[in-house]
């Protein structure tokens, strides 16, 4: 069965990715086709602009030139450093943009209506292993034995449609309950716990990262640990910006 890496950008998945190597490393970003998210900082960084933009076309050429991501840009060079220590490609993908998202279901992600994940994470990892490996991967999820109570509440399917005519008997024709992958958790089957994996990066300081992972203007976040998203750099500082701005129009 192929094996499938899905990374993140954090120091757990990255631990997983070095320790545990797969057939596919993917790392999904999460994008923005919107320059006022943080366009300005990629204005100024016009080499990895096109790093990141050769990153995504690789496997994704169905979106727009990527323009923002709603996560640290220090994912980024997270990504491209953890790519270079591990000696193995990280192939990059993408899903609907984030500006976009919002629109399509008319509101912001929120705790009753956890959309995001799906559209801009599983969707585009999924679409990634239908159109290059054989279905089902056995794909490697980086929850360490400290926190194994996160295994419970992933789904090994996805419903997805496989035709764009919904008429006739109704949606649930033309949409298909996929098993595509088989769970596996390796760093929770090792008992590795947190501890050793800060300690693993605080030897290894040639991956660096970013503050605070994932978007930055997540739901989930504490306040105080957005207002830190939001006074650390001008780049993450225009993307709690960006979405107060979406929030409130």
């Amino acid at each position: 069965m192929t094996t499938v890496n899905s990374l993140s950008g954090g120091k757990t998945s990255s631990y997983l990715g070095l320790h545990y190597p797969a057939d596919h490393e993917l790392f999904a970003l999460v994008c923005i086709d919107d320059h006022n998210a943080n366009g300005n900082f990629w204005r100024r960084d016009k080499k990895l602009l096109q790093t990141v933009r050769d990153k995504l076309s690789a496997y994704e050429n169905v979106w727009p030139e990527f323009v923002a991501t709603a996560e640290d840009p220090q994912t980024i060079i997270t990504m491209l450093e953890l790519e270079q220590k591990m000696g193995r490609e990280i192939k990059w993908v993408r899903g609907i943009g984030f500006n976009y998202l919002i629109e399509m279901k008319k509101a912001l992600p929120n705790i009753a209506w956890r959309f995001c994940t799906e559209f801009m994470k599983i969707i585009p990892i999924f679409e990634y292993c239908y159109m290059y490996t054989d279905l089902p991967v056995e794909m490697r999820i980086g929850f360490r034995y400290d926190e194994s109570e996160r295994a419970d509440d992933l789904n090994p399917n996805i419903k997805f449609p496989i035709n764009c005519n919904n008429y006739g008997q109704g949606r649930m024709n033309w949409v298909k309950d996929f098993e595509y992958r088989k769970l596996s958790y390796p760093l929770i089957e090792d008992k590795v716990v947190r501890p050793q994996v800060v300690d693993f990066w605080n030897k290894n300081t040639d991956v660096t990262f970013p503050e605070d992972t994932g978007c930055q203007n997540c739901f989930w976040k504490d306040p105080q640990q957005l207002k830190l998203n939001h006074d650390r750099s001008g780049a993450t500082k225009a993307i709690i910006t960006w979405s107060h701005v979406v929030e409130f129009m």
